[in-house]
Order: C-alpha cells, then sequence, then structure tokens
C-alpha cells in the first residue's frame, strides 16, 4: 500500500508541475511559424512594425532603420521619420523596443524613433527573411520584460536560385503580453556582393534581407487551435502513470 501511495504521489507531483501555468511570465510563447501562407492563416491583424532591412544606397537612406503601419487601402505606410542604417554583414546589432503610454520606442545602433499608436497588442511576431542565395539573418539573445527567450528567429537561403516570399521567411510568435513591455535582442544579416550598389544583382536589397517586430493581435481561436499541447509533456505525463500503475500492480500481487 506504501508503494501505491509513494508512485502516485510521485506522478501527481510531477504531472501538477508540468501542467502548472507560469503565472509569472510576462507572455507566452506561441511557436515558430515557417512561411508567410502559414503565417496568414492565423488571420493577425497587424498594426505596427518596427523594420531593419539592407541596402544603406550609399546613404540615400532607403529606410533600413524604420517604424511603419498599415493603412486604410490595405498597404503600408512609413512615416516620414525614418534612418539610414550602414548593416555590416556578419555583425550583430543590438536593438530594444518599448511599449508604454501608447507610444513605441525603437532604438538600435544608438539611435531612435518613436511612434504614437493607440491600439493594443496581446501578440508580437519577430520575423526574419532572406531571398538571396547564401543569405541569412537571425534575431537572438532576446528577453521580453528582462525574461529570457530561449528561441530565436532565424532564416538562411539556400536554394541556388533564391528564395520566393512565400518560402524566404520565419516567425517567432508571442502572445499575451503585458500592456507595457521591452523586447531586447541581437540582429544579425549575412550576405554576399554590394548591398548598397543597386545594379549588383548578387547583393540583397531593401526587403530582401530584413528583420520585423510586428505588433498586432490574433482571435482568440486561432490561438487555441495553433498552440497545441507539447509532445514531450504528455509523453511523460503518460510514462509516469504508466510507472504508478506498474507499481500498484506489484504491490497487489505482493
Amino acid at each position: 500500500m506504501n508503494n501505491y501511495k509513494s508512485f502516485f504521489a510521485v506522478a501527481a507531483t510531477t504531472i501538477g508541475f508540468l501542467a502548472a501555468p507560469t503565472a509569472a511570465n510576462a507572455f507566452t510563447f506561441g511557436g515558430i511559424i515557417d512561411g508567410e501562407a502559414a503565417f496568414d492563416e492565423l488571420d493577425a491583424t497587424i498594426g505596427v512594425a518596427a523594420e531593419g532591412r539592407i541596402g544603406d544606397l550609399s546613404g540615400a537612406a532607403e529606410h533600413e532603420f524604420n517604424i511603419h503601419y498599415d493603412n486604410e487601402n490595405g498597404g503600408q505606410t512609413v512615416p516620414t521619420q525614418y534612418r539610414s542604417f550602414d548593416w555590416v554583414s556578419g555583425e550583430g546589432v543590438d536593438f530594444s523596443l518599448t511599449f508604454a503610454n501608447n507610444l513605441l520606442t525603437y532604438i538600435i545602433g544608438g539611435q531612435t524613433l518613436e511612434y504614437s499608436i493607440a491600439d493594443s497588442f496581446k501578440d508580437l511576431f519577430i520575423r526574419t527573411t532572406a531571398r538571396k542565395t547564401d543569405n541569412s539573418v537571425v534575431v537572438d539573445n532576446l528577453f521580453l520584460n528582462g525574461m529570457a527567450i530561449a528561441e530565436n528567429s532565424s532564416f538562411a537561403c539556400t536554394d541556388a536560385s533564391g528564395c520566393d516570399y512565400w518560402n524566404s521567411s520565419q516567425y517567432l510568435w508571442l502572445t499575451d503580453l503585458d500592456e507595457t513591455f521591452t523586447l531586447t535582442g541581437t540582429t544579425t544579416m549575412f550576405w554576399t556582393g554590394d548591398a548598397k550598389n543597386l545594379s549588383d544583382k548578387t547583393a540583397p536589397h531593401r526587403s530582401q534581407l530584413a528583420f520585423q517586430l510586428k505588433l498586432g493581435n490574433v482571435p482568440i481561436e486561432d490561438e487555441l487551435a495553433k498552440v497545441p499541447e507539447p509532445v514531450s509533456m504528455s509523453l511523460l505525463s503518460v510514462g509516469l502513470v504508466g510507472l504508478a500503475m506498474k507499481g500498484l500492480r506489484r504491490s497487489q500481487k505482493g
């Protein structure tokens, strides 16, 4: 009888620990989304996005560092305030994105952009995209409100003919955001060719190599449908229950 109690006590305690909500978290990990078609299936409404993209164009300021938002015609509008940024292949650049009191503050490489917005958000998507062969981008070293995020967003184009729009991106999805939050991280882009020269067709230009921090909202039914219980948790739970039942049978035989 004591064996029976001890087996079920361990199983119940462990399963309870795994299933317990992490109330202290300021967000929930929604998952990794590969490709634009999979992202579109979420029906996310994106209100605003902070972006970094390649191609300084010899100082022509092609908004390599900007904040843009969706307009009523379904397109995207870049506010008049944006920054030229001289990205360097293979060089990691730290950034921060803060939303507080309806003000979005985007800082990268010592430069700052601010944008006032009345909307509220519960979903954050970290998108990476690379469309030229042997180009890649990674956004990692991520912290949200000081809490480390183990996952990253990254994409590498390995197709010899390049990667098309639908198959050249990855999204890291964070949901259940606090009303006020700060995301920090590091962005590193790798490319070949001269990205400052538009005539160099081997190099990426504009949004062919980029990352975005998209803020918006996903319908609750889509969130519930897209985030299944982790398989590792389910298997471990089943294994512990099986172990407890095995102990019960031994106890009964004894």
